[in-house]
């Protein structure tokens, strides 16, 4: 019999509120997100629990309403409202940890390839191969003016731009070949000029012509990550992505996301193999089902429902004095589709609504406390049986674990869920070394296909 795969785990860390809109009142949360102590807590907490990456999400603006306004998201503290800089915070990381992968979201759609590249190259230099990039084309007018312009621009022209960036970045990276820096102090010869060229592409595309201020990182570049679940998105992730962010409702719609995006990859001249697809969730663990029953009870009574009503408005830019609780969700979000830049994830909520019946009161509740994607609640050994099953089903090589609430979400899954995990061969057991140097290196070795014991 063939030895089970090793799945991927994936920690999103986004302070103060992530998914579950009340996590910053919630008592057991922490309030020293402000603090590189903090995340350095975190980044050690997953690592001891088998966590290939620690990823930061990122955006350049706090979320805004039809009109504009972001006081809806700051009265809250809704998801958005505070957002430290990925680079930064990682920086913070790495010299405190050994192991763990670091994933930092950067936009293509603003910064020039060249400081996106030095970037990344300093960091996955300063971490001895640890960096993955999460490629966004960001989404809203509000970052878009941020960042200097009046609107953000089309999909298809900020996909072509995002083709044409990492391509870019790329050669910048490897402007120096892996031999180039030499530091022969007998001989003089600090870099040998005739491995390190410019680049090649095109200047019509006002690309740099590097070569880029730094030798060859430790990966040669970064694991890609990338997340857009419209079809433009699968085919950039077809393309480029080495993991695949996923957010459906459940194993069904993400067996058939991942099953397009191997096609796509396949098509694209790719081994699927090399995309790796993991789904977001919201777990609820608990030493037993009771346990953590009662702790998922005590995070839906947290949520306010005037709250979480007002949050759907911004989120959709519709009227909150207009909106009608007992309507039918699904023709609110027909009346308001485009709203939140993202077509793949209101596609996501338009099939779960109309599954589901919902009306807008439970979506807005639904909304607010784990965005629709799947929160497997109950004892660990009950979790980890259905991400195996999700796992065996093809709908996932791995998992992109969001906290309800930091640490404790992340402190009980590492608890309850990663034994049983690492009891299963899922995960590595406690304590085992890993040969690979780099993370691309440790995901290779982990999610390669199992051969026959």
């Amino acid at each position: 019999m063939p030895e089970p795969r090793q799945l991927a785990l994936v920690g999103m860390v986004n302070p103060p509120t992530q998914r579950y809109a009340a996590a910053w009142r919630h008592p057991d949360s922490s309030r020293d997100w402000l603090r590189a102590s903090s995340y350095v807590g975190i980044a050690r907490l997953l690592e001891r629990g088998g966590f290939d990456l620690m990823f930061l999400p990122d955006a350049l603006a706090v979320p805004e309403d039809a009109l504009g306004d972001a006081a809806t998201t700051l009265a809250s503290g809704g998801k958005g409202a505070v957002t430290l800089d990925p680079i930064t915070v990682l920086s913070a990381v790495a010299g405190a940890t050994s192991s763990i992968g670091l994933g930092a979201t950067v936009s293509t759609s603003f910064l020039p390839p060249y400081a996106i590249a030095r970037t990344l190259a300093s960091l996955d230099h300063l971490s001895e191969g640890r960096v993955a990039w999460n490629i966004v084309t960001s989404t809203t007018d509000a970052e878009a003016r941020n960042m200097g312009l009046e609107r953000i621009p089309s999909k298809a022209w900020r996909y072509d731009r995002a083709d044409r960036v990492v391509t870019q970045v790329l050669q910048l990276m490897r402007s120096w070949d892996a031999d180039a820096l030499v530091q022969d102090a007998h001989g003089g010869v600090f870099a040998e000029p005739g491995l390190v060229s410019r680049t090649p592409a095109p200047r019509e595309h006002a690309a740099a012509p590097g070569p880029l201020s730094l030798p060859r990182s430790p990966q040669g570049h970064p694991v890609l990550m990338q997340a857009g679940a419209s079809q433009r998105g699968m085919e950039f992730a077809a393309k480029w992505a080495e993991l695949v962010f996923v957010a459906s409702d459940g194993l069904e719609g993400n067996r058939a996301v991942r099953a397009e995006l191997r096609e796509r990859a396949r098509l694209a001249g790719r081994d699927p193999d090399e995309l790796r697809v993991c789904a977001a969730i919201q777990p609820i663990a608990g030493s037993t089902n009771i346990d953590a029953e009662r702790t998922k009870a005590s995070l839906l009574a947290r949520i306010d429902e005037e709250s979480a009503v007002r949050s759907l408005a911004r989120l959709m830019h519709a009227d909150p004095e207009a909106m009608h609780l007992d309507e039918s969700a699904g023709a609110f979000l027909a009346r308001h589709r485009g709203a939140t830049g993202s077509d793949g994830f209101e596609d996501m909520l338009a099939a779960v609504c109309a599954r589901d019946a919902l009306t807008v009161r439970e979506l807005a509740l639904r909304q607010s406390f784990d965005q629709l994607t799947p929160s497997p609640t109950g004892s660990g050994a009950e979790i980890a049986e259905e991400l195996c099953e999700w796992h065996d089903a093809g709908a996932a090589d791995g998992f992109v674990v969001t906290p309800a609430i930091l640490p404790r979400s992340f402190e009980d899954f590492v608890e309850h869920v990663v034994p049983e995990l690492r009891r299963r061969g899922r995960l590595p057991a406690e304590g085992a070394q890993s040969f690979a140097s780099t993370l691309r290196g440790r995901l290779t070795e982990k999610l390669s296909p199992a051969s026959p014991s």
